[in-house]
């Protein structure tokens, strides 16, 4: 009666420490609830706003990308911005445009922009 009592004593604590590891793990990696200071990686605006990399429609609304890598585009764009890291766009006909950092250019909108790769 002992060993048994001992046994489910043992598997009782085994399943509370995974249960809360696995909770703990949620909190870690789950979403966060974000604050107002916290700052958007892309976002459309009407202008290409300081320290990103912009990508820029004829209408000239204006595709702001902040993090470093690769983000997605699909859309028609005809002018791009680099405040500080060079980027490439990379488009469905296989064409890439290269900004070199602090670097303006204009170019066709008549092609879809897949992708672009922030360097950093």
């Amino acid at each position: 009666m002992t060993v048994s009592r001992s046994r489910s004593i043992t598997r009782f604590t085994s399943r509370v420490a995974l249960a809360a590891a696995l909770g703990a793990a949620a909190l870690v990696s789950g979403p966060s609830m974000a604050s107002a200071a916290d700052v958007q990686p892309l976002y459309w605006s009407n202008k290409c706003d300081a320290g990103r990399a912009c990508v820029s429609k004829v209408s000239g609304d204006t595709w702001n990308i902040e993090k470093c890598g690769v983000s997605g585009l699909n859309d028609y764009f005809g002018w791009a911005k680099s405040h500080g890291n060079p980027f490439t766009i990379y488009f469905e006909n296989g064409s890439v445009v290269h900004l070199w950092a602090w670097d303006n250019k204009s170019f066709p909108n008549n092609t879809r922009a897949r992708q672009v790769n922030v360097e950093c």
